[in-house]
């Protein structure tokens, strides 16, 4: 794990160790690491690929790429509607007047 953080003395971690540029990405890892089992393990086990792919598009977070991609899941979903769901719904409302499904 020191060789994540490579740090100046290699028998301590001071705060200015993590806050180095190239540390900031894995500091959170090795904070995982240390204090979470659940994350170090998905750490572990995560996808390269994805990896490299999450680094490489214009995302600022996990949360704008979800929102980005599941927007455009919708609006495709909704002109398949739009293109094909031209005719009109017909609801049994039976004899109790409530809508059958």
């Amino acid at each position: 794990m020191l060789d994540m953080i490579k740090p100046k003395n290699e028998h301590q971690l001071e705060t200015s160790d993590f806050l180095q540029q190239f540390c900031k990405r894995v500091s959170g890892s090795l904070f995982d690491a240390l204090f979470n089992l659940n994350k170090y393990l998905q750490f572990e086990q995560r996808d390269p690929f994805m990896e490299r792919q999450k680094r490489e598009d214009n995302f600022d977070s996990d949360w704008d790429r979800f929102a980005f991609l599941d927007y455009n899941r919708l609006a495709l979903e909704e002109e398949g509607r739009d293109e094909g769901g031209d005719q009109d719904m017909e609801v049994d409302f039976g004899d109790d007047g409530l809508a059958g499904y």
